[in-house]
């Protein structure tokens, strides 16, 4: 009787000592390339996201000479106004079309830790700087609203991979912004597949990423407690 009770208190303790020392959270994932045809995961101030993230490449439908290069179906093409066969054609959008470089705002993603050595993204669009520019159109990494890093792309709709050192950044809970404070020549940013790596780079799954808490612990689901039992 003695070994029937300590078998099913020890691990009641076992358990309780845990939840108490991590948070209890899920692994779940992040719309980092907008495949999900819409902004889970982001929250958007102003016009300029209104007809985002766009579908396919509409630079070419366009005939612009400037392919997107993006990854998947969906991008963020801030001068784009197509989204898609099924979305885009019942808001009577036709491939090609356009919003131009009149809308502003910006696009702010969950809060997530840093875990990797390097971040690398897709980006293209207008090269307006964020600390350069009076009215930038670029994407920012914060921490705690203080910009700490930026990118903008190279006056081209044609996206290109460019990556950040965040290996000092380790540990910290961060935020993406895509920003565009531009309404001129250029006044956009593309956006697409952004990703943490390794220190072999290797891109982590994002459903490891946010399965760290802003302790730099990993946290435990429930699935993973079971092995206490």
């Amino acid at each position: 009787m003695r070994k029937v009770f300590f078998s099913l208190v020890i691990p009641s303790v076992l358990l309780v000592l845990l939840v108490l020392s991590v948070d209890l959270t899920s692994a779940r994932s992040f719309n980092n390339d907008f495949e999900t045809g819409d902004l889970t995961d982001w929250e958007k101030d102003g016009e300029a996201f209104d007809f985002q993230p766009t579908w396919g490449d509409n630079p070419t439908a366009r005939n612009r000479g400037q392919p997107s290069k993006h990854q998947g179906d969906w991008w963020l093409g801030l001068y784009e106004k197509f989204q898609g066969p099924d979305k885009g054609k019942k808001a009577g959008q036709n491939p090609g079309q356009t919003q131009g470089d009149g809308p502003q705002g910006t696009l702010t993603s969950i809060e997530f830790t840093i875990i990797g050595e390097t971040m690398n993204f897709l980006i293209g669009g207008g090269n307006h700087p964020w600390d350069k520019a009076p009215a930038p159109c670029c994407v920012n990494l914060e921490i705690k609203g203080k910009v700490e890093r930026t990118a903008t792309g190279n006056a081209t709709e044609t996206m290109s991979r460019k990556e950040w050192d965040v290996s000092d950044l380790k540990g910290k809970t961060a935020q993406l912004v895509v920003v565009d404070n531009n309404s001129g020549g250029w006044g956009h940013p593309n956006f697409d597949d952004v990703h943490q790596a390794d220190s072999k780079g290797e891109n982590i799954p994002w459903d490891r990423v946010l399965a760290v808490d802003a302790r730099g612990k990993l946290a435990v689901t429930w699935a993973q407690m079971k092995k206490y039992y």
